[in-house]
C-alpha cells in the first residue's frame, strides 16, 4: 500500500524531468515567441477598434462636407476639357476620405495598430475640408 503522503504529493506535481511525457516550455517552439511579434489571428484591442471607429466617423463627416461643398461650387464652363477636369476632381474629392480609410485598413493590415492609427491621423489632417469651413458663414 502506498504511503498517503506520497499520493497527496503526487497529485500536486505535473511532471518530472524523468517522466517521458514531461515537456519543458523552453523547448516548445510554440511557447517561445519574440516579444515584438504579434499573433496574426489575435483580435484588435478595444482601444484600437474605438480609434478606427472614431476615424471612420470623422471620414464620413468629411465625405458629407466635401459633397456639400462640391455640389454648391460652380465653375463656368468656358472650356469643355476644363469642365470635365473640374467634375472629375469634384468626384475624387468626395470619394477621397472613404478611399483613404479603406486603403489604410487594407494596405496596412499587417502593420502595427499604432502605424495604422498614425496613417488615419495623417489622412484626417490632409483631407480636412477647408473649402466647406471657409465658404460657410457662421452668424
Amino acid at each position: 500500500m502506498p504511503n498517503a503522503v506520497d499520493t497527496d504529493d503526487a497529485a500536486l506535481r505535473w511532471g518530472d524531468a524523468d517522466d517521458a511525457t514531461h515537456v519543458d516550455a523552453a523547448h516548445n517552439p510554440v511557447a517561445v515567441r519574440d516579444r515584438g511579434e504579434r499573433d496574426p489571428e489575435a483580435p484588435e484591442t478595444s482601444g484600437a477598434l474605438v480609434g478606427f471607429g472614431v476615424f471612420g466617423g470623422l471620414y464620413l463627416l468629411y465625405t458629407v462636407a466635401w459633397l456639400l461643398t462640391a455640389s454648391t461650387a460652380y465653375v463656368s464652363g468656358v472650356d469643355t476639357v476644363l469642365t470635365i477636369f473640374v467634375e472629375v476632381l469634384r468626384f475624387l474629392a468626395i470619394l477621397a476620405p472613404a478611399l483613404w480609410f479603406t486603403v489604410v485598413l487594407w494596405a496596412a493590415r499587417s502593420s502595427r495598430t499604432r502605424t495604422r492609427l498614425l496613417w488615419m491621423l495623417l489622412g484626417a489632417v490632409v483631407l480636412f475640408p477647408w473649402p466647406f469651413l471657409l465658404t460657410r458663414s457662421f452668424g
